[in-house]
């Protein structure tokens, strides 16, 4: 190392000492990233810790609040992608496996929890054929779902439904929860399920992160693509407990993955998530 990249080796590290032991400086940082963070500078960015999903409701930035709106309600980003939609992430695999197998074990109808426009229905139904009384039947917000039937309408399929009522779920064979739980309380799974009187047999969770010590809840940012920004809650479950809910309510965790994503809060290192979990639930018999 040369004597010059060697004296800047040691600023940098004398100016990241100093950002925590000069007295202004992280508040400084802070106050800095929070003005940035509400002025939507940051896609999918996160701010603050909170011990409850009402809390960070409460503390949302002022301007868009949550996906029941319009802006994010973007079918066009869909329809004018080579065939539709993108093509299959190697990470979704395990979700066709356990898909596969479900459908041999005889299930029929599935709820597609927070499954926006029923673009998973799609995706997986290139590989899996679904058969002709298969029943997709997609939960979201009033927006969302609209949108939906719209692209529905351009692309029709008797095996696709929308509902904005999620006890729809009650009786169905599979539940998906793909991507949608950390914008959900972080028991909102588990109650729902406990409340229903017959559950599904098939419970898969993919790309939802899941902390291995502690719950948490922080706010996100979401730009989108026509520049508007809004703002969420979003929550991060204790592995362990996540799991053991899903135990106590009578299921057995089959199988487990990982997709290659990090969440981080920025000034909140005890946050950081290193991957993004997939896990496989299956009723006890």
């Amino acid at each position: 190392m040369t004597v010059m990249a060697a004296w800047k080796q040691n600023l940098r590290l004398a100016a990241r000492t100093a950002s925590v032991s000069w007295p202004g400086i992280a508040q400084l940082r802070q106050r800095l990233y929070q003005a940035r963070f509400r002025a939507g500078r940051y896609h999918c960015g996160n701010s603050g810790r909170y011990d409850s999903f009402q809390a960070a409701e409460r503390a949302l930035p002022a301007g868009l609040a949550g996906f029941d709106h319009t802006a994010m309600a973007d079918i066009d980003h869909y329809t004018t992608m080579a065939g539709g939609f993108e093509p299959m992430p190697a990470t979704e695999y395990p979700v066709l496996l356990w898909l596969r197998g479900a459908l041999d074990d005889g299930a029929r109808t599935l709820l597609d929890l927070g499954g926006y426009v029923g673009h998973a229905f799609r995706q997986y139904d290139r590989y899996l054929a679904f058969p002709d009384e298969f029943r997709w039947t997609v939960f979201d917000l009033p927006h969302i779902t609209q949108a939906g039937q719209a692209l529905s309408a351009r692309h029709p399929t008797p095996r696709l439904r929308f509902t904005n009522t999620v006890d729809d779920g009650c009786g169905m064979d599979i539940l998906l929860a793909a991507g949608s739980l950390q914008y959900l309380p972080e028991n909102y799974l588990h109650e729902r399920l406990n409340a229903w009187r017959k559950r599904p047999r098939h419970v898969i969770v993919q790309r939802t992160p899941l902390h291995m010590r502690q719950s948490f809840v922080t706010i996100q940012s979401v730009i989108t693509r026509t520049g508007q920004v809004s703002f969420c809650p979003y929550s991060v479950a204790a592995r362990a407990r996540f799991i053991d809910g899903l135990l106590v309510l009578g299921y057995e965790l089959v199988d487990s993955w990982e997709k290659a994503r990090r969440l981080d809060v920025p000034f909140h290192p005890e946050c950081h998530v290193e991957t993004y979990s997939g896990l496989y639930f299956r009723l006890r018999s």
